[in-house]
């Protein structure tokens, strides 16, 4: 009892419910608070445990919002336009925005009304290190668009969409931000397998930006998934329909490009009696897929018109477009005066770099020739665009610059088209007329001639278009437990069909390369325009057929 009297003496009132267990409670009840404790530590350590983890897991999906990931620095993953992949991009990418607000709106509220998703893949970060210029990127976005809006039967009013065509077949388009070095591909490949049974759903893919490694497994992938691509600026021959099934291509690849330089010299050789002597210049960069490829098609079907030996460079494809230099290699060129052409198979943005190195180093070919340097892009080349005004090639006698070089490419566009009252492949005014009358109120869309130059306005506008017909045939046919399967069962169906570069065919016995398809010859002193007055358009048969001569692959 005393002892007693002297633990409730030394008790401070008021007394807690568990300091009072504590002092006098029986052993079970203080077994029974031990326990209340420690269940209270295990509840807090798993609190903090999940907020540190949220953090670290969660955080990169909260950064971005809309369904993104942030991968390097960067917000990939698929979008509807409503987020800013960057500031640039807004005056468009609000639009998309606004036209597949429309488009859901339609399909809901009209029972005539199907509604289908095309999602553009590629790099929308153009302050990134994307191999892709700012300008490359948003003339492809907004090519895109304008075809998707004009299949709609929308018009543009600046702050929103309205209806003039009551069209029952109408289509979103998303955008899949892979990142500027394809960080994000992987997690883009997921979202859009995961799109096939949304409820307006995937039906076909346009893209990628880039030809590499990644891209090439990209493309295998998608097709593991059942989802068709429509391949447009990735020219690799290695990506085609073959190698990974439900694949075709709106843009000519480095076949088609190395076939027009071919038709080109041999066309040349026909006038002249000066023999071509040209050295090639090759990427070894071992991830960038279209450099490797371009020199590969060169060497088989330029081979009457290479010497024996060639060099390489490591080009700057997908490192951060890390400065490449040239200066040996040049060095090396001008100390063989035999060699009057250098065939350039890499980035333009390397070749960029190789001219100022040979405009440099002042070499000549024999009897003071410039050098010609040989190479391919979808647009215009920097130094090519650097010979014209507006639509008109300005001549070396109209010029003051005294060139240590000329410059000649295969481009899928020619400024030419853009004249009025001059030759242009069918649909290309249409196609014009929609790019530059499309978008209202936005001083950064198409309007000058100099807007086209790049290219890319035109091919992705023929991608969207052509994924735009594919997705009818596929949903017609409905073959397939979801659309994109179907739409892969019937891309071959697509035949004549009329974009801004003519009508196109696809033929699944040339592995999915477009035909019909015009690639001009440009030259930055105007003068092979006089010369290819017949631009070079893809075959409907394999090259082989046209040229016996090519050394197997």
């Amino acid at each position: 009892m005393d002892h007693d009297r002297s633990a409730i003496s030394e008790l401070e009132f008021p007394l807690t419910r568990g300091e009072l267990v504590r002092r006098i409670g029986s052993p079970l009840q203080q077994r029974r608070l031990r326990r209340a404790k420690a269940a209270t530590i295990f509840s807090t350590v798993l609190l903090l445990v999940g907020a540190v983890l949220g953090g670290v897991f969660g955080w990169p999906y909260l950064i971005c919002g809309s369904g993104l990931q942030q991968i390097e620095g960067e917000c990939v993953g698929v979008n509807d336009g409503s987020y800013s992949f960057d500031a640039d991009l807004d005056w468009i990418t609000e639009r998309i925005y606004h036209m597949n607000a429309k488009v859901a709106e339609l399909a809901e509220t009209r029972d005539d009304v199907e509604a289908f998703r095309v999602v553009m893949m590629s790099s929308f970060s153009l302050s990134g290190e994307a191999d892709l210029s700012d300008e490359q990127i948003t003339r492809a976005v907004e090519g895109a668009y304008v075809a998707l809006m004009r299949q709609n039967g929308f018009a543009d009013t600046g702050t929103g969409v309205e209806v003039v065509a009551q069209e029952s077949r109408i289509f979103q388009l998303y955008l899949a931000n892979e990142g500027s070095v394809q960080q994000g591909s992987q997690t883009v490949v997921t979202d859009l397998a995961a799109m096939v049974d949304d409820e307006i759903p995937l039906s076909v893919v346009i893209g990628q930006s880039s030809t590499t490694t990644v891209t090439e497994q990209v493309a295998r992938t998608l097709s593991e998934h059942r989802i068709p691509m429509i391949a447009s600026s990735s020219t690799s021959t290695t990506i085609n329909n073959v190698t990974s099934p439900g694949l075709i291509r709106s843009a000519p690849n480095n076949e088609d490009f190395a076939a027009a330089l071919r038709d080109h010299l041999d066309r040349q050789s026909e006038l002249t009696d000066e023999p071509i002597n040209g050295l090639l210049l090759a990427d070894e960069n071992e991830s960038d897929v279209f450099s490797r490829n371009l020199a590969d098609q060169f060497r088989r079907y330029l081979d009457p018109y290479l010497v024996q030996n060639s060099l390489t460079f490591h080009g700057s494809a997908g490192a951060g477009n890390s400065t490449v230099y040239f200066d040996h290699i040049t060095n090396e060129i001008c100390a063989d005066p035999t060699t009057n052409a250098v065939f350039f198979a890499g980035r333009y943005s390397d070749l960029d770099t190789f001219l100022r190195s040979l405009e440099l180093r002042g070499c000549r070919g024999a009897g003071s020739t410039p050098i010609t340097v040989y190479s391919v892009e979808l647009g215009l080349l920097p130094k090519i665009v650097d010979g014209y005004s507006g639509t008109r090639c300005v001549s070396a006698d109209e010029s003051d610059d005294r060139e240590r070089y000329r410059l000649v490419q295969a481009s899928a566009f020619d400024p030419s088209w853009l004249e009025q009252g001059e030759w242009s492949p069918a649909g290309f005014h249409d196609y014009r007329a929609a790019v530059t009358g499309t978008v209202k109120a936005a001083a950064e869309s198409t309007s000058e001639p100099e807007d086209f130059y790049s290219g890319y306005s035109l091919i992705y506008y023929d991608a969207a278009t052509v994924a735009a017909r594919a997705t009818l045939l596929g949903f017609e046919a409905s073959d397939e437990d979801t659309l994109a399967a179907s739409v892969r069962n019937h891309l071959f169906r697509v035949n004549h069909e009329l974009t801004g570069s003519g009508q196109l065919d696809f033929l699944e016995e040339l592995a999915g390369r477009v035909t019909g398809r015009y690639i001009p010859i440009l030259s930055s002193d105007c003068t092979v325009e006089q010369l290819d007055i017949d631009p070079f358009r893809t075959p409907g048969v394999p090259y082989e057929e046209l040229y016996p001569d090519l050394p197997d692959d």
